[in-house]
């Protein structure tokens, strides 16, 4: 048992030490980018002045957005290069309801109870390697969340269509190899060296030659295991957001996921 742990830890370490090389190399791409249609709905509905929380901030593009919507933002990364990108951007431009930390989202240094409303945009959960660190990034979220206040989480979604079923099966022939090789080690007694089930390692499209990035692509059975149970969750899709579609046949088949998550009173 102690190995094992010893081995997700160290994997984990592994894959945060890529991903903030990563994200530092795409800090110039970052800091000019405007919030997104669906972010812009969903803040739209929500009471401005209220204490918001951006896991996953990067150079600040969703933490400032919100800002200048009149929320009360911290936005925290564990890059640093893009914590000190995202303040400059904010002394630029002058706003002074952000603030800024270089903190990892599975350990928040806040007490209880303090945020209103909690995003995790853009994938920034897919960014946490290990199913174990996911979900206690969600445990996290809800510690630090008010009562009756609500965490929006977007997610990557591995039977994602959008490619063709050919990628899609593709993207399934590999994980069955990855649990091949896995059980292979386990009955062997050698240690498993290969990335985890659903982890891609990827080139950077947004800046040339910015170092490689590191992501999982769950499925939303995934995610409805990461939610602890007796909380409250929803599953909703883009064009639910956007254009107020009760039902959207196609949500568990696009390229995203957001996944509502109130915490009770």
């Amino acid at each position: 048992m102690e190995e094992e742990f010893a081995a997700q830890e160290n994997y984990y370490n592994n894959i945060k030490k890529l991903n903030i090389s990563h994200y530092a190399g795409e800090i110039s791409y970052y800091s000019k980018e405007p919030l997104r249609h669906a972010e812009k709905k969903i803040l739209s509905k929500l009471k401005t002045g209220k204490r918001l929380l951006d896991l996953g901030c990067g150079s600040g593009r969703f933490s400032i957005g919100a800002a200048q919507m009149g929320f009360n933002v911290t936005g925290i990364d564990i890059t640093s290069q893009a914590i000190e990108a995202a303040k400059q951007k904010a002394r630029e431009l002058r706003i002074t309801n952000v603030s800024f930390l270089c903190e990892d989202m599975t350990n928040l240094s806040f007490e209880g109870d303090v945020f209103d409303y909690i995003f995790c945009p853009r994938f920034s959960i897919n960014a946490v390697a290990t199913f174990s660190k996911r979900k206690k990034a969600i445990e996290e979220m809800l510690r630090v969340t008010k009562d009756g206040g609500t965490i929006f989480i977007e997610s990557f979604n591995k039977f994602y269509l959008g490619r063709g079923v050919a990628f899609l099966v593709k993207n399934l022939i590999r994980d069955f190899r990855r649990c091949l090789s896995m059980f292979y080690c386990y009955l062997t007694g050698k240690p498993y060296k290969d990335l985890l089930i659903g982890d891609i390692i990827y080139e950077s499209n947004k800046v040339m030659g910015a170092p490689k990035g590191y992501a999982h692509l769950p499925t939303a059975f995934e995610l409805i295991k990461l939610v602890p149970k007796g909380i409250k969750y929803k599953f909703y899709s883009i064009p639910q957001i956007i254009y107020k579609k009760k039902v959207d046949f196609l949500k568990f088949f696009r390229y995203s996921i957001w996944i509502f998550i109130i915490k009770g009173h």
